[in-house]
């Protein structure tokens, strides 16, 4: 198991509380904006947003989510020429920070607006569309869909006022009209206060499952009947569609990757065990299977393990980087070569008896985006030959728009504690449950794997009891995974 790499981190990973949605699939009114037709004139009077709804963006990304010190909110109004923004964020002037440059590479480092856009939110694998500018006006070209519109900010005594027209039927946004409907997150960022909240729920910055619903409409009105339309919408769409799992019976799982064969016969007190195929033999596969388990082998796909039986066939221009914790090689998985490697490797996997796949490594793409397609076709392509395999999917959440439809279950590894490789210490964390919490909602497996020392037991409840408390399944070992703790709170 490798350790979750970091994401392209534009602020600091932390969760939330809150969804978007009901348990049952509704979208919030609360989680509904309405962009009101109106033409606008940038760096004009702000009672021209007279009549145009305020939404508050208050809510801190920590756990639980509470309204930040500093409080804020943006607007929203279009004509057919342009999508117009409107924030309007509380802030000292002394504190606020907003020197850099378009060409900065980690503008995150001002005080910012950002806004998300997905133009076709029903779709199953939505584009989505970054927009990242300082109090000052100043609009950043890393990591962003474009720079192609206008922007006035002002910075005011208390207050920082920014105001955007984003141009329709462009490069960038198709051409809106009344009725339409896209999907938006709003985030503000405050380096000095250390706040980064988020509308519509708060959450992370990166999770690709907290956006909310922006509406074109002529006048603002109720937005309960919105909601009932997007909702309704949603369930008929790929993005909102019931998920299917070969696991959905699954109520307990375990993760071994040692070598004690009187521990490997103890994993019979599991539903599902995921195990390294080189520490098992096929008679304790068939015993385990007696027994009702169902037993997921290990498969590394964004990654080249360390001494890897494979390495002759991995040439140099396939190797993007290191991972130093493991000493293994990131892959550039769009190789046609190293997909043929993957294969390989679950055709003598799958000839052993093992039950499916444990896919680890797909957070190789948050690193390196270049290659998501191809992690994503290698996902594709073993569910094309091995239809009744389970295949469960470690993070990799930046895919998972992708593969939800494909995968069994995914694996959030690091949920709620985690091991500290510089420190060499275990601790408990918070992981984003909107990564994954929709998902969940509609059908797919959320398996939780934590990691704590035996005698942690404090933070080992903690960790069942959280992951339970959102319907996942719980799993705590020692960052080597070779021991099944007792304690199951």
């Amino acid at each position: 198991m490798k350790r979750a790499l970091p994401l392209l981190a534009l602020t600091v990973l932390t969760a939330s509380l809150a969804s978007a949605q009901t348990s049952s699939g509704l979208v919030l009114t609360s989680s509904v904006a309405q962009a009101v037709r109106k033409t606008i004139t940038l760096g004009g009077d702000l009672k021209q947003w007279d009549g145009v709804p305020q939404y508050p963006v208050t809510l801190s990304n920590g756990v639980p989510s509470v309204p930040v010190k500093n409080s804020g909110y943006y607007s929203l109004a279009w004509d057919e020429q342009n999508l117009y923004v409107l924030g309007v964020f509380n802030q000292p002037k002394a504190t606020v920070l907003a020197k850099l440059a378009p060409e900065a590479g980690e503008w995150w480092n001002d005080d910012v607006l950002e806004l998300f856009v997905r133009t076709n939110p029903y779709a199953k694998a939505p584009a989505d569309l970054h927009f990242a500018i300082n109090p000052a006006g100043t609009r950043f070209k890393a990591y962003t869909a474009t720079t192609d519109y206008k922007s006035a900010g002002r910075i005011e005594d208390t207050r920082w006022v920014l105001e955007l027209a984003i141009p329709l039927n462009s490069a960038t946004f198709p051409a809106a009209k009344t009725g339409d409907v896209w999907a938006l997150k709003v985030g503000r960022e405050h380096q000095k206060a250390a706040e980064y909240p988020i509308w519509p729920v708060g959450g992370d910055f990166n999770s690709p499952n907290n956006y909310g619903y922006l509406a074109f409409v002529q006048q603002a009105g109720d937005p309960a009947p919105l909601a009932q339309t997007i909702s309704a919408a949603l369930g008929k769409s790929p993005a909102g569609a019931p998920l299917t799992s070969r696991i959905s019976d699954v109520g307990s799982y375990s993760v071994y990757y040692g070598k004690q064969a009187s521990t490997v016969a103890k994993l019979n007190n599991y539903d599902l065990a995921i195990v390294q195929p080189s520490t098992v033999t096929d008679a304790q596969i068939q015993a385990l299977h007696a027994n009702g388990t169902r037993v997921v082998a290990y498969l590394s796909v964004g990654e080249l393990e360390k001494n890897s039986p494979y390495a002759g066939r991995v040439p140099a221009a396939w190797v993007l980087g290191e991972n130093k914790n493991w000493g293994s090689k990131f892959i550039d998985a769009g190789q046609s070569g190293w997909q043929t490697i993957i294969q390989e490797q679950a055709a003598a996997l799958n000839k052993r008896g093992f039950d499916g796949f444990f896919l680890d490594t797909l957070d190789t793409a948050d690193l390196y985006p270049k290659i998501a397609p191809g992690l994503v076709k290698i996902v594709e392509n073993l569910r094309a030959t091995y239809p009744d395999a389970v295949l469960v999917q470690n993070r990799g959440f930046a895919l998972l728009n992708d593969t939800a439809t494909t995968i069994d279950a995914v694996m959030f590894e690091n949920f709620s504690s985690a091991y500290d490789f510089g420190k060499k210490t275990y601790g408990s964390v918070n992981g984003d449950p909107s990564f994954v919490e929709n998902l969940a909602k509609r059908g797919l497996v959320v398996l939780a794997l934590d990691y704590a020392q035996p005698d942690q037991t404090d933070v080992i409840t903690r960790d069942y009891q959280r992951a339970k408390s959102y319907n996942f399944i719980p799993f705590v070992s020692t960052i080597s995974l070779d021991q099944l703790l007792e304690v199951n709170p």
